[in-house]
């Protein structure tokens, strides 16, 4: 292979494939003609060199135009900038950041003696004899050296040639290729020539096996890259062990690159280097070394890269923490499940960090008009409890997190705490001041009336309303983004009634609940009456809706309409649909620390069930619900309010109704300030966050952003509309065939093996597929969902998706059901019509429950 192949074949067109998006910076223009070569269909190439603002625009468009499996090469005549300032002043910058650039002035073997030294392995002393006198040789003059060095049995044997490519071979040799080998005898002589010229490893086994001879290369190979990798010396007591020579270290980081890069070999790497790295006792012997390198070698590598993010996360350094995670996260060693656990716990951290510093930075900002705070918190705030659910998620999931990450767990509840309890404290104000609810936006009293009711009113129009229970604001933001992607899907907010519980929350969606509900405690009982009769339970909740519209009205849960037959429809004179849900209220009551993961389920239901809706005729779907919530895993020693004397009652421990004292720590609404009818004198609670009672994990029922302002989405269907999509074949696999699981985390390979229009969509408009991942258990009514998709990197946290780029293959860790031991299939479902996308995967579990 000549120098321009090499270039042109395993650099350029091998980042195109990696990035889509390369910048080749070319001070001595070395590289022209070869990326202009690079230019085809799939490809556009935009010469710099030309140096016109046409050029320039060009290069814009093509960026901003840019599709899945499309690729774009910007060539630019001039040396890459390597300080920050000359980045900020480079005009190509932000290709740089869209993608990779060549040569990487920060990336080991970009320059050009390196990149020789890997296209010619064989001739390595000879190329660095030619650098010495000549810096800068032609390409003819590199393809001029060398010549006749073969190794034709190995060659034919391995099918390849090059040095890099027989070593890479060698190592990973199936049974075919150790049977080419054993029949051949000039083989050994030919490999013993082959290590030596290109590493510097003359072989100490007297053996002649290519099982012999392979673990020796294994050995020198990872321990070469571990030594060559280090900011220091390695102990004395492993100065023995041999290592390759230096010249032949862009070797050896290409093969360690290969074979951990390779979804082929990862496996079969995982256990050479975990065998090699137990044989060295490498972990016990490097333990005191903290300037390792920035590749994951060796398992015992990638548990010191995780405790170096967890002492930058402690030491506020985001900037180590991001390099650290970026480098390591998703090594080769993150199959193993509790690698991904650990990482993404460090990960959530990191995130919900810098999100609060970020937004305690920002909210001074917003402090000083009660709109300006709410307005702030629907588009940024709720950022913050998005993360926080996630982080707890992450907690819950890494059973050792304390020990794992001391310290680390309390402050990040910390600096979220702090950071929504500045918020409460303005926000308690404000409402104090004015009254309840804020003015300008629509209360939930008023929500049935101003939305649904004009369209049952004008006929014609077949209307589902979803009443789900505790959909807080930062949980339909995420869903309503899932929902665009279905249907003409609009979010908008409401206000909840207090006291924000079930019994209350739910009346006030009712129609006319503006002017016939009414709250009243009895016999120490909050009470929601609707003109004057009791409707706290789910019938007489459903009586109202039958006494207005008869017929015309139907109900039932959430989960009985997902499982209706597909042959059995809502009677066509049904004009309004009641679906009910209290999943999420009912998780997080019962099992808090297992709810955020729970929530999945419910929001892939609602997602199902807009899908089913349109294909029962329905036109438009309203999702609302009763109240939000809050998450106090922030809680901290002591962290309760006192209630002010015994006459007031306290509801759902975070409000008061009825009247007597108050201190400073309290808000107090008259009567006439809460925007519902009631006798009660006055309703009270807390200023801050804390509950009257030590220990709640979930709570609502007071008065927060968290547990009132309220998400309301619109939904506008189209039956009988032919929708354009696309059809996807999703391959899955576990461990490279195997059955078995040992731990209740399993990682999952699954890549998008094709992507394709249907009848009616367009085939240059395939981008990214989303899919559930899931564990079932069972067929027909007896089928259980045993595992799910734990939320990650790919992973949506709100719904649980998975994205799936075309072509590209990813880990996803299933986190299994603690409950459940058996045979299972592991399926990649479409979410919008829980069909199957490819060949099931089956597997059982092996580890005691």
């Amino acid at each position: 292979m000549s120098i321009e192949q090499y270039i042109k074949n395993d650099i350029l067109q091998s980042r195109l494939a990696d990035t889509s998006v390369l910048v080749v910076y070319d001070g001595e223009q070395r590289y022209h003609q070869l990326a202009k070569d690079i230019s085809s269909e799939v490809c556009d190439v935009i010469d710099v060199s030309q140096g016109s603002l046409a050029t320039r625009q060009k290069a814009i468009t093509a960026l901003s135009q840019m599709k899945s499996g499309k690729q774009l090469l910007v060539y630019v005549p001039k040396a890459a900038p390597i300080e920050e300032e000359e980045k900020q002043k480079d005009p190509f910058a932000l290709y740089a950041a869209a993608g990779s650039i060549f040569p990487d002035p920060e990336r080991s073997g970009d320059k050009y003696l390196d990149i020789c030294l890997k296209a010619k392995p064989d001739q390595a002393t000879e190329i660095r004899e030619l650098f010495e006198q000549n810096n800068n040789p032609s390409f003819d003059v590199i393809n001029a050296i060398g010549g006749g060095v073969n190794w034709p049995t190995l060659q034919t044997a391995l099918n390849d040639e090059g040095a890099t490519n027989l070593l890479f071979k060698f190592m990973t040799a199936n049974k075919d290729i150790q049977s080419k080998l054993a029949a051949q005898a000039s083989w050994h002589t030919e490999v013993q020539s082959l290590l030596n010229s290109s590493l510097g490893l003359t072989l100490r086994t007297k053996q002649s096996s290519w099982s012999a001879i392979a673990d020796e290369l294994w050995r020198f190979v990872l321990f070469s890259e571990f030594v060559f990798d280090l900011n220091e010396d390695i102990p004395s007591s492993l100065s023995d062990v041999p290592v390759a020579k230096s010249s032949a270290k862009p070797i050896i980081e290409e093969l360690g690159d290969k074979l951990r890069k390779h979804t082929d070999y990862q496996n079969l790497y995982i256990e050479r280097a975990s065998g090699i790295e137990e044989e060295l006792k490498l972990d016990l012997l490097c333990a005191n070394i903290t300037k390792l390198g920035h590749r994951d070698t060796f398992p015992f590598e990638e548990k010191c890269y995780l405790k170096q993010a967890i002492t930058a996360l402690l030491a506020d350094d985001g900037d180590a923490t991001r390099k650290i995670v970026a480098e390591h996260a998703n090594s080769v060693w993150s199959s193993n499940s509790d690698s991904q656990v650990n990482w993404e716990l460090v990960k959530s951290s990191q995130r919900l960090l810098e999100t609060c510093e970020d937004l305690e930075r920002e909210l001074p900002n917003f402090i000083k008009k009660q709109s300006d705070l709410i307005e702030f918190y629907q588009s940024s705030l709720r950022r913050a409890d998005q993360l926080h659910r996630e982080f707890e998620q992450a907690v819950n999931d890494c059973p050792v997190a304390d020990d794992l990450m001391p310290g680390v767990v309390d402050l990040v509840r910390k600096n979220y705490r702090k950071l929504v309890e500045s918020v409460q404290q303005r926000f308690t104000h404000f409402v104090n001041d004015t009254g309840w609810p804020p003015a300008e936006i629509l209360s939930n009293t008023q929500l049935f009336d101003s939305k649904v009711e004009p369209l049952l009113k004008s006929g014609g129009n077949r209307v589902a309303y979803l009443m789900v229970d505790a959909l807080r604001y930062e949980l339909g933001f995420e869903l309503n983004k899932q929902l665009v992607e279905d249907a003409d899907s609009q979010l908008s907010v409401a206000f909840a009634t207090l006291p924000s519980i079930t019994p209350v929350g739910m009346a006030s969606l009712l129609p006319g609940a503006y002017d016939n509900l009414s709250v009243s405690l009895d016999d120490g009982k909050t009470k929601a009456l609707y003109n004057g009769k009791h409707v706290g339970s789910v019938d007489q909740r459903m009586g109202v809706f039958k006494s207005q519209y008869g017929d015309r009205f139907n109900e039932m849960t959430l989960k009985d309409f997902v499982k209706l037959p597909k042959k059995k429809t809502i009677d066509t004179s049904v004009d309004l649909l009641v679906l009910r849900s209290t999943e999420i209220d009912s998780f997080f009551e019962n099992h808090p620390e297992d709810a955020p993961a729970m929530m999945q389920r419910e929001l892939k239901q609602i997602r199902q069930a807009v899908n089913k809706l349109q294909d029962q005729g329905f036109q438009k779907v309203f999702i609302v619900t009763d109240h939000g919530f809050y998450m106090n895993n922030a809680q901290e020693a002591g962290d309760k309010v006192t209630s002010p004397d015994s006459n007031w009652k306290v509801e759902h421990q975070r409000i008061l109704l009825g009247s007597g004292n108050l201190d400073d720590h309290h808000y107090s609404l008259t009567s006439d300030k809460l925007g519902i009818n009631s006798d009660i004198a006055m309703f009270a609670g807390p200023r801050s966050l804390a509950p009257y009672r030590r220990g709640m994990l979930y709570y609502h029922g007071g008065l927060s952003l968290q547990e009132c302002l309220v998400p309301v989405i619109e939904i506008t269907l189209k039956p009988n509309a032919v929708r354009p999509g696309q059809t996807a074949s999703v391959v899955l696999d576990y461990k490279k065939g195997a059955k078995r699981i040992t731990a209740r985390f399993a990682v999952i390979e699954l890549r998008l093996e094709w992507l394709s229009a249907d009848l009616f969509g367009d085939s240059e408009d395939l981008e990214a597929t989303e899919i559930l991942l899931e564990a079932h258990s069972g067929t027909g009514k007896n089928l259980q969902v045993v595992g799910e998709a734990r939320p990650g990197e790919h992973v949506n946290a709100a719904t649980g998706t998975v994205t799936l780029e075309p072509g590209e293959t990813i880990k996803v860790t299933l986190k299994m059901d603690p409950e459940f031991e058996g045979k299972f299939r592991v399926k990649a479902i479409d979410p919008i019509t829980n069909s199957t996308l490819g060949d099931v995967l089956e597997l059982v579990t092996d580890y005691a429950v």
